[in-house]
């Protein structure tokens, strides 16, 4: 059977998503035609499938219309035309929703906000899987900041006028205060205005962003922590689906969700929301000293207190014990931990604290429900 000509069209460029589709190919021998602009589409090829990220570009809308006509499997990569009816391989967008409402609530955070550039259906998946999942865990409802709901046309390319607006949303919104943007662009747009308007970021507000591009993501001031959409499984997944309905079996009823990959935790979500500032430098004594035989006693002494009033600012101020905190971040770092497949069950024993690998997973255990091997497999 000669190869199959496919037509990749993924715009804007995502490394990791086209990476996927070109692993596939390259396993199963396709010939890939790239292209990132829909505009010019060399349409007059002779395609057997194509893979796309159907937008509201109405120049690929078409383009898409023209394919079908002529018979040729289309999948699309995204659900940002669900008005469009095709076969998808996407992201899981509620589950992205989701994820980041749990983060926020493993911190402690009981206010968060959703902040994007535009709005879509993929933006509604995210900010109503975030709404109910922060409702569910006892959260406020997030607040909703639009940008093209801010400014007029005109004010755009009004960079001053934007931080202005921003910033006053920012300082009227209840604090400590965890929000959720809809990728880096949007995260790294409120980390500007955090640091001109002087609101100490993760201290004040804590920025999660998705998509977790590592040069937009490591190379700020303060690092952005972010979801991994797993795009490269998503483009990989896709491939698989086109290769099925270029041999003739039918489309699957429902869209094909991709899960995120997990968190990557970094400086912009790296606090606890708290504010009482002695106890949040408790906390953050706590995470510093993990693997050290430390205690209520000690941190007692590092904050220049009483131990009875150590006990009770967590008491009151979180409603767990000092030895319920220390069991809580060395569980949460073992899980960040448990991510790096280089690390053995005992390394990661030794870096939070606990003598005994075996301990380490007789806790995990008790506390998750999973041993750590099962944990990470999930």
């Amino acid at each position: 059977m000669k190869p199959y000509n496919v037509l990749v069209v993924i715009s804007p460029v995502s490394g990791p998503r086209l990476a996927g589709v070109a692993r596939y190919a390259k396993e199963h021998g396709w010939y890939l035609m790239v292209q990132d602009r829909p505009s010019v589409l060399p349409l007059v090829w002779r395609y057997d499938g194509a893979l796309i990220t159907l937008r509201t570009d109405a120049v690929m809308a078409d383009c898409v219309r023209r394919l079908r006509r002529a018979g040729t499997p289309v999948v699309d990569m995204t659900i940002n035309r669900p008005d469009i009816r095709l076969p998808r391989v996407m992201s899981d967008h509620a589950a992205l929703g989701r994820l980041a409402a749990e983060h926020f609530a493993e911190r402690d955070f009981r206010h968060a906000a959703w902040f994007s550039f535009g709005w879509s259906h993929v933006h509604r998946l995210r900010f109503d899987a975030l709404a109910a999942t922060c409702r569910r865990l006892g959260m406020d409802v997030p607040l909703k900041w639009i940008y093209e709901d801010m400014a007029s046309p005109a004010r755009f390319s009004d960079w001053r006028a934007f931080a202005r607006a921003m910033g006053v949303r920012l300082r009227s919104a209840p604090r400590p205060l965890a929000v959720l943007t809809y990728n880096e662009s949007d995260a790294v747009r409120l980390l500007t205005v955090c640091r001109e308007q002087s609101i100490s970021v993760p201290e004040e507000v804590a920025l999660l962003s998705i998509g977790n591009d590592p040069i937009l993501c490591e190379n700020q001031a303060v690092t952005l922590s972010s979801i991994d959409q797993n795009l490269e499984r998503d483009g990989y997944e896709a491939a698989a689906l086109l290769e099925r309905l270029m041999a003739g079996e039918p489309p699957p009823r429902a869209p094909i969700l991709v899960p995120p990959a997990g968190i990557v935790t970094r400086q912009s979500t790296d606090t606890r929301a708290v504010a009482d500032p002695t106890l949040r430098r408790a906390l953050e004594l706590i995470g510093e000293n993990l693997a050290r035989p430390y205690g209520a006693d000690q941190l007692a002494d590092a904050l220049g207190l009483p131990r009875y009033k150590v006990d009770r600012l967590f008491a009151s101020g979180l409603g767990r014990s000092v030895g319920a905190e220390f069991l809580r971040q060395r569980i949460a770092r073992a899980k960040m931990l448990l991510k790096n497949r280089t690390l053995t069950l005992s390394d990661i024993a030794r870096q939070i604290g606990f003598c005994h690998a075996s301990y380490l997973s007789n806790t995990f255990k008790r506390v998750t429900g999973l041993s750590p091997k099962a944990w990470s497999k999930s």
